[in-house]
């Protein structure tokens, strides 16, 4: 059967009308809603940001939800420093320093959404890593070239070959950091491109080199770009940028996040004339503490090391701290007294810190937006449809997913995992089982992989290998046999799961994975939608087994998603679930 041609034919039949163009008389993008913290934000660790959505009403015209989006105001500061104080002296190349980690979505760790008093998608934590692998899963190369850098993406995902691991909590010569690394900008890139003693010495990571081109060096002006642009008129169109103030390195951006990627029921909402709703999202900002040691600004023999207990980011680290040294000394050039980086991410502009003799507050950064916003459109619809749609939704039925988070840590080297990962659950839809190295000290990790700013996990995972994969809902296995789980079975579960390729009854393929990425960066998906509709309304147990084949100890992430619903009045706002 050709779906091209068939596709061809029934688009041939469907009748055509001057007026069928579009639906709306006018559609305005521009309106915000500023959050209720009123400026003040926590900073230390989680920090929450609250959103009432209530006020979004207007009788004549709808909203659309699901082309909401969130936009946070992000300042990071960072500054070299000695045992005892932060150095003054400007450090060229320092724009390199830091970047965000790929993906906005790792910004968030939990939230939770009610509407009409009623919670429709609780606070789970690792939101970002379940959505991070949701939005691959469904982003396509040409997304990433359109809308990629809008959203925190590279035009590339981060690169594999260049990761390096360092195990043992102490420094190490030439090490970009402990534990599993890959905040390398400069080299030659993901493939071999030069004949080298050793496989991939001199791979880097491209896609933190887009990171880094993503702000306008206002410090340097080498390229005479503020003779064109100030920093003013950058602030008046919302474009990031870098300086140096004060002797502090300074970087603001603007995080967008789609709504729709945060909580599914508003993408399946859509339009609606009232919505009665109250968000929560808690956003992950901190600082962490970096010392420095070796012959600065050469890469022969410069390291970094994080600590233990030198972190405040409390779930994911989503700041790179990148490493910046080159034969050459061209890149970056740390003063030479300098023992230690202290850099830090929040909301707006830093806290007060003593860290190392640093406060970061000294630095008097401070972004342009002062309050996280979320913009909605305002949609006025042509009188007939208005009313139709309203008539018609007055119990609209909402279906979306939502899931479950459960950790298991420290599963041994050659070590087995089987427990019940959730009691009662129901209408699965599937299990995403991720494995990172494990926070212990012979692993080099001083905490959690996602926790470590020389990685850039969680927007990627780790090479660890799971074997003997089973899972089983209400004692029915969902493999026909214990996996030996390879790309194969990974791409064959994905494809068979619609809902994240949904194109593919048009011979379209959505998803940036590749068999060498993926065997790189480890997802183990488990599709468990196919069963009995009187099975899918019954509480089960979900039950997950697997065995570490790796050398080392894993954490493992385990989310179980469901399918929920509700039915909302489009006209009140009002909801039953």
């Amino acid at each position: 059967m050709s779906s091209g041609d068939n596709y061809e034919y029934e688009k041939a039949n469907i009748p055509q009308d001057i007026d069928a163009y579009s639906p709306y008389v006018e559609k305005q993008q521009s309106n915000f809603v500023n959050d209720l913290n009123n400026s003040v934000y926590a900073n230390s660790s989680l920090s929450l940001v609250q959103f009432d959505l209530g006020q979004i009403f207007n009788s004549s015209s709808v909203c659309d939800t699901a082309d909401m989006y969130l936009v946070l105001p992000i300042t990071v500061v960072a500054a070299c420093r000695t045992n005892s104080a932060a150095i003054t002296t400007a450090c060229p190349g320092g724009s390199n320093l830091c970047s965000i980690k790929t993906n906005f979505i790792h910004l968030i760790h939990q939230a939770d959404i009610q509407i009409g008093g009623k919670t429709i998608e609780s606070a789970q934590p690792f939101l970002n890593i379940v959505k991070h692998f949701k939005m691959i899963s469904e982003l396509s190369v040409n997304d990433l070239a359109t809308i990629g850098g809008t959203l925190g993406f590279s035009k590339e995902l981060d690169a594999v070959r260049s990761m390096r691991y360092v195990s043992g909590n102490t420094a190490t010569t030439a090490a970009s950091g402990n534990g599993l690394t890959n905040n390398r900008p400069y080299g030659q890139g993901d493939a071999q491109s030069a004949i080298v003693e050793s496989q991939n010495s001199t791979a880097c990571n491209p896609a933190i080199l887009g990171k880094i081109n993503r702000y306008v060096d206002t410090s340097s002006n080498s390229n005479n770009f503020t003779s064109l642009v100030s920093v003013t008129q950058l602030n008046n169109e919302f474009r990031p940028y870098y300086e140096f103030k004060s002797g502090y390195h300074c970087w603001y951006d603007y995080a967008v996040i789609r709504l729709s990627d945060v909580f599914e029921s508003m993408a399946n909402i859509s339009l609606t004339q009232r919505l009665d709703c109250n968000l929560r999202i808690w956003v992950n900002t901190g600082s962490v503490n970096v010392s420095v040691g070796g012959t600065l600004n050469n890469n022969t023999n410069q390291s970094y090391l994080l600590p233990q207990a030198q972190s405040t980011f409390t779930n994911t680290c989503p700041l790179m701290v990148n490493y910046v040294a080159d034969g050459s000394a061209t890149i970056a050039t740390f003063p030479g007294t300098t023992t230690g980086i202290v850099a830090g991410l929040f909301i707006a502009k830093p806290p007060t810190t003593s860290i190392s003799g640093v406060n970061l507050a000294t630095s008097a950064a401070s972004h342009p937006l002062q309050n996280c916003r979320i913009y909605y459109s305002q949609i006025t619809l042509k009188p007939e449809k208005h009313i139709e749609y309203i008539n018609n939704n007055r119990a609209k039925k909402v279906v979306y997913r939502s899931f479950i988070t459960t950790i298991a840590p420290n599963i041994p080297a050659s070590g087995t995992y089987s427990s019940i990962v959730s009691a009662g659950i129901t209408h699965p839809t599937s299990v995403l089982v991720i494995p990172f190295i494990a926070s212990n000290t012979t692993s080099g990790l001083m905490d959690y992989q996602w926790k470590s700013p020389f990685d850039s996990c969680p927007a990627t995972t780790s090479p660890l290998s799971i074997t003997n994969l089973q899972v089983s809902v209400g004692g029915k296995n969902q493999l026909q046999t214990a996996l030996s789980y390879n790309y194969d079975a990974f791409i064959s579960q994905v494809n068979n799961a619609e809902q994240l390729v949904s194109a593919q009854d048009y011979g379209l393929s959505n998803g940036l994975f590749s068999q060498q990425w993926w065997e790189w960066s480890k997802y183990y998906y488990v599709n468990c939608e196919r069963s009995q509709s009187g099975d899918k309304l019954a509480p089960r147990n979900i039950n997950v087994s697997f065995t570490n084949n790796s050398n080392v100890a894993m954490d493992v992430l385990i989310f179980v998603q469901y399918a929920d619903e509700i039915t909302l009045d489009v006209a009140t706002g009002l909801v039953t679930k």
